[in-house]
């Protein structure tokens, strides 16, 4: 006997690790519920597109300035 979807005695799930209580078991039983509940949690019949990054421009070298430049400058 598999553990398929016709298996009515099958666990939903199975804790590998750990010894939680009855209180994280429903804690963990209510989110994986209510995310299987909310709307778009089923596989999508289309992927979404997702725009290619655009290629940035080449950022300008500036030239070397001295240290005491901006007192020549004024």
């Amino acid at each position: 006997m598999g553990h398929g979807p016709q298996d009515k005695d099958a666990p939903l799930f199975q804790v590998t690790r750990g010894a939680p209580g009855p209180e994280e078991l429903a804690a963990l039983a209510t989110v994986l519920l209510a995310r299987a509940a909310a709307p778009g949690a089923g596989p999508s019949a289309a992927p979404v597109a997702v725009a290619p990054p655009r290629p940035r421009p080449p950022r300008r070298r500036t030239r070397y300035i001295a240290p005491g430049a901006w007192r020549r400058a004024a």
